[in-house]
């Protein structure tokens, strides 16, 4: 055969097979719509503004998202935080409490931390400016997050930069931050010239979630879109439920002969009052309107609710306030999970923050000569959580005293009380027994003698 047949009669070389990703999170597939996401820092960014202003309408006008806001803010803060000195000598330390409870007395520093949580879940960040008052004390000045001004960046000559209104060095360690100078009254914003402020003199509260990222993202948006969607849902089921309530009847003119009911002067009124009885005009039919009910409208708030809580990482019946089919067991396992968030929370967030106010404050004191000796540090009690048996927690924490766990100290500063003052107060009441000849304890036990 020559070679012109063999052109004609050759078969084609079987095709390689196209490589194919067996990473469906890597592939197209069902990922067509959602597009890749960025470095964090640059996606923060460009959204955290923007979610921002949508979470703070939400926080105050929707009332999942306010209750929401609340729980958080009351877990990680309560009544306040109890500042509990690490001095050696014990009226060092005494003193250094005392102090420091009539300053955060004065100043209203638990006031001040709940704005800060409240900021922190909403905003995403918290930022709070150390200021010396005319007399030498410490000032806590809560500043807006929208004060630190995103829009400014710039390169420096130095090496360093600005980003989003944050001073950076060559060694990308924050030196100062540019807040834009704003009154409380201001309704519309103007244009002034950014405020340097050293990085020393502020606390910049935020959770990071990436590498890079330089400013706070609110912590409701997971579940923006999910929040926004049921308010519509429950906006959407509010006037089904009204058009259902509205009784309309539609009068058919089966042989199409009769006259129109509606004339005013015909004098058969068919309108309906209570307990009335009418006759039809002849020919007519009555059919009265009946709405679709949407029978899965309440099983679908349910499951939008329990969306939105685990979004917030909030137990849901908490969140929704449904407690039917709630127990104490599955209540429990849900609380010791949520608290676990709100204490990881409290310890990398807020606690670093509460010690360089401690330290400041120390300073101040010092400088003002109001207290002496070396700096020490600081240790921070917030309230202990409430279980729904106080008996049961009574016991453990009796219990933990007996094992040496934990000291009456640690154990007071968790209720909110200064030790040192139960102890004065407790050495009163017995004083006072003593004198009037009372004994409760003998009372107590004689009791419980007849009780056995």
């Amino acid at each position: 055969m020559g070679w012109l047949p063999r052109i004609f009669t050759r078969t084609p070389e079987p095709q390689r097979p196209t490589a194919v990703r067996m990473l469906e999170g890597a592939s197209g597939k069902r990922w067509s719509n959602t597009p890749a996401f960025g470095t964090t820092g640059a996606e923060v960014l460009a959204g955290a503004p923007q979610v921002r202003a949508r979470a703070r309408h939400l926080r105050f006008n929707d009332p999942t998202a306010c209750n929401a806001a609340e729980i958080l803010k009351s877990a990680l803060v309560g009544y306040g935080v109890t500042a509990a000195s690490k001095a050696e000598d014990d009226s060092e330390r005494e003193d250094l409490d005392a102090r420091f409870s009539d300053w955060a007395e004065r100043t209203g520093f638990a006031a001040l931390l709940g704005e800060v949580a409240d900021a922190l879940v909403t905003d995403g960040e918290s930022l709070l400016v150390m200021r010396t008052t005319d007399q030498g004390g410490l000032r806590l000045q809560h500043v807006p997050a929208e004060q630190l001004d995103e829009s400014y960046t710039v390169e420096l000559s130095n090496g360093g930069y600005i980003a989003a209104g944050i001073e950076y060095d060559s060694d990308d360690q924050p030196v100062a931050y540019h807040f834009r100078p704003s009154r409380p009254t201001d309704t519309y914003t103007g244009f002034r010239a950014p405020v340097r402020v050293e990085a020393a003199d502020v606390l910049h509260v935020f959770k990071r979630q990436g590498a890079g990222q330089t400013r706070g993202l609110s912590w409701f948006a997971p579940v923006i879109l999910p929040l926004n969607e049921l308010s519509q849902l429950q906006d959407a089921l509010q006037v089904n439920a009204k058009v259902q309530a509205m009784l309309c009847g539609f009068l058919v003119d089966q042989n199409a002969t009769g006259p129109n009911p509606f004339d005013s002067d015909d004098p058969l009124d068919v309108s309906l009052e209570p307990g009335v009885m009418r006759v039809l005009p002849q020919g007519y039919d009555v059919k009265f309107s009946s709405p679709q009910q949407m029978q899965s409208g309440v099983d679908l708030v349910a499951v939008s609710l329990r969306q939105i809580a685990s979004g917030l990482q909030i137990p849901e019946f908490l969140l929704s306030g449904d407690m039917r089919g709630v127990n104490y067991s599955s209540a429990r396992t849900a609380l010791v999970q949520f608290r676990q968030h709100v204490e990881a929370a409290q310890w990398t967030l807020l606690v670093p923050a509460l010690n360089r106010i401690w330290a400041r404050w120390q300073l101040l004191e010092s400088l003002r000569g109001e207290i002496s000796g070396e700096p020490n540090g600081c240790e921070w009690h917030f309230p202990k959580p409430q279980w729904v048996d106080p008996e049961s927690d009574a016991k453990a924490t009796k219990e933990m005293l007996a094992m040496g766990l934990i000291s009456r100290r640690m154990a007071a500063a968790q209720l909110g009380w200064d030790i040192a003052k139960i102890d004065e107060e407790i050495a009163a009441d017995r004083a006072r027994e003593q004198s009037l000849n009372l004994d409760f304890q003998q009372q107590q036990q004689q009791q419980q003698s007849k009780s056995q």
